[in-house]
């Protein structure tokens, strides 16, 4: 964290609502924001992770309080786990959660298999942690075996993808 931390933080959430209100509002049929921190680290009341404001989070609740958008499906393929993003809707079942990452990266203690949600939410949760240096052909099988059946059944109203920078395999802070 350091100096205009802050401002970029709120920069980035803007950003993701207003890609979320140009999509929605039909002025664009898909928009992508390159937004930077990506937030999926980010707690309800704390941030986390190098994150502040978790921005998949923030363009959900925008989507569904200001558009009325009940199915929504937050996808991320980040290395690390989006436990900020799952949290926030873990027992929610209008909201399926979907997680792509790295096992046993941070945070360690949040993204197994086991995580599918609590309560009415149960089941709208999907965690998929891949075994360092499984490559490309891990991600291609887990997208057509998981991640897009997954989508299907759901049938959201809304896609918002959280696409990680650090999945490639030449990134120091991974092993993908």
């Amino acid at each position: 964290v350091g100096a205009g931390t802050f401002d970029i933080a709120r920069l980035a959430a803007g950003g993701a609502l207003v890609a979320t209100e140009a999509v929605l509002r039909g002025d664009v049929d898909d928009a992508y924001a390159l937004l930077r921190p990506a937030g999926h680290h980010a707690e309800r009341d704390r941030g986390l992770g190098f994150c502040i404001f978790s921005n998949a989070v923030l363009a959900a609740m925008h989507a569904r309080e200001v558009f009325g958008v009940e199915r929504i499906a937050i996808v991320d393929w980040d290395v690390h786990h989006g436990n900020g993003t799952q949290w926030a809707f873990y027992d929610d079942p209008t909201v399926l959660t979907v997680s792509v990452h790295q096992d046993g990266r941070f945070p360690t203690d949040t993204g197994g298999l086991a995580e599918r949600g609590d309560g009415d939410g149960f089941g709208a949760n999907v965690n998929v942690p891949l075994m360092p240096g499984c490559g490309h052909g891990a991600y291609v099988a887990t997208f057509e075996r998981v991640v897009v059946p997954a989508l299907e059944r759901f049938v959201p109203e809304l896609v918002i993808v959280a696409s990680g920078y650090d999945a490639g395999g030449f990134d120091a802070m991974a092993h993908m």
